[in-house]
């Protein structure tokens, strides 16, 4: 009980130390500038707006999600290291996997609040102009969230053993490729490779498969998907943000 009071402390002073960066500034800048990009968007298009107001919606959701799990994820705890105030806090009676899950949970928190603060932007927008409502959308916005701790757990992980700039570059190396790889995968030139092939399918079981949980092409072009899908990927999601906030 204590540890779970000591975890709560933890993550709502970070929550509130991010907070008080005014990173959710950023936040309603990129807002406006999604309504406005949208409106233009709107104005010269005479097919489907309601799909091109989802489309920018939900990209620019997910880019400023990552970009904000970057940004955050390589910061606090890189910081923390660097002025040694984690050894202070440690050397405490708080055992460290409450002061690394009490950071993580209040990192969530300022992703998860982003996310809902763009999401009623974009979906009002959407609603405004005709659009009509699909549960997939829903799902969607989710999985967006999903995509962005998973993001936060990796650069977490890369800025404990290596500096800033590296985590960066490494981060969105892997967030490119396990967003490709699924595509790349199905190429002819893999397909007829046993080496390649088996290079691909390990890193399926190794590396995270972002593209998992990329489902905006469905919501605008399918608009439904098996709820065995949904509940596959959002299990990988959960077994894989275990592992790596094990590591």
């Amino acid at each position: 009980m204590k540890s779970l009071n000591k975890i709560h402390i933890i993550a709502t002073y970070t929550f509130k130390e991010i907070f008080k960066s005014k990173i959710l500034m950023n936040t309603i800048f990129l807002g406006v500038f999604l309504l406005l990009v949208t409106y233009v968007a709107y104005s010269f298009t005479y097919g489907e707006p309601g799909r091109i107001a989802l489309d920018f919606g939900l990209g620019t959701l997910s880019l400023s999600s990552v970009g904000m799990a970057i940004f955050i994820g390589v910061g606090i705890l890189y910081k923390e290291i660097e002025s040694r105030t984690v050894y202070m806090i440690i050397s405490r009676p708080v055992p460290r996997y409450a002061f690394i899950l009490g950071k993580l949970l209040g990192l969530i928190s300022m992703l998860v609040l982003n996310v809902f603060l763009l999401s009623i932007l974009t979906l009002s927008l959407y609603f405004f102009i005709g659009g009509e409502f699909q549960p997939l959308i829903l799902w969607s916005i989710l999985f967006i969230i999903f995509e962005a701790v998973l993001v936060l757990l990796v650069v977490s992980l890369f800025s404990l053993v290596t500096s800033q700039t590296i985590s960066v570059i490494l981060t969105l190396l892997l967030y490119v490729i396990g967003h490709s790889i699924d595509s790349v995968g199905s190429t002819s030139m893999i397909a007829n490779n046993e080496i390649l092939h088996f290079v691909i399918e390990a890193y399926h079981f190794i590396l995270p498969g972002f593209y998992k949980l990329n489902l905006k092409n469905f919501v605008l072009y399918n608009q439904s998907l098996p709820l065995s899908y949904l509940g596959s990927c959002s299990l990988y999601f959960v077994i894989y943000s275990l592992f790596l906030s094990l590591v």
